[in-house]
């Protein structure tokens, strides 16, 4: 998977989410997903491209989830449902897992539980420094990328904004989300937002 700056016009959408795991489960394709997107607007959306780019998004997000993930996700309660989606983008997106795994799990690991903006300069500064991709990104796409990861975590409740730092939320996984992602092998992720090693 290549480095991307695409989830930076992306927003969390976990009812979105959570509402295409549930067609999902009921076993339709990505194309009769975007004929219902397109012409009885389940994402409430106003306008044709915002339908179909909502509809792609979801779809990508969950594609490859086995029916007892896409059945628990559309059933959940709203805590489990948010870290599932969490997890759904994180899978697609190689340079915010990255993060997730090399800092925020490295400041649960080591009990510091304040994500500063600093951490997030050095991370990118990094990373561009190992790949052209991102050196070549410009400030402003950074700025959206960072402003991103940090609303992503939010709206997971795994982040919350404490005297211009944020704070860590340590998640609750309940057991069967961490059974289903420990069948589905998708354990890592679990590590990266709980601090597991």
């Amino acid at each position: 998977m290549k480095y991307s700056a695409g989830i930076m016009s992306h927003s969390f959408w976990y009812l979105e989410t959570k509402n295409t795991a549930e067609y999902l489960a009921e076993d339709i394709s990505k194309k009769e997903l975007m004929e219902l997107s397109l012409t009885e607007n389940i994402y409430q959306v106003d306008s044709e491209r915002r339908a179909r780019e909502l509809t792609n998004v979801c779809y990508r997000r969950l594609n490859g989830f086995s029916n007892d993930l896409l059945i628990y996700l559309s059933t959940c309660n709203q805590n489990s449902g948010k870290l599932l989606v969490l997890i759904s983008i994180l899978r697609n997106d190689k340079l915010f897992f990255e993060f997730m795994h090399e800092v925020f799990r490295e400041h649960i690991i080591l009990g510091n539980y304040t994500i500063k903006d600093s951490d997030l300069d050095i991370f990118f500064m990094n990373k561009s420094n190992q790949s052209e991709v991102i050196e070549n990104w410009k400030d402003t796409t950074l700025r959206k990328v960072k402003t991103n990861y940090k609303n992503f975590l939010i709206e997971a409740d795994l982040l919350e904004k404490e005297e211009g730092n944020y704070k860590i939320i340590l998640p609750f996984v309940d057991f069967k989300l961490k059974e289903l992602l420990t069948q589905n092998n998708l354990t890592p992720f679990l590590n990266a937002i709980s601090g597991g090693i």
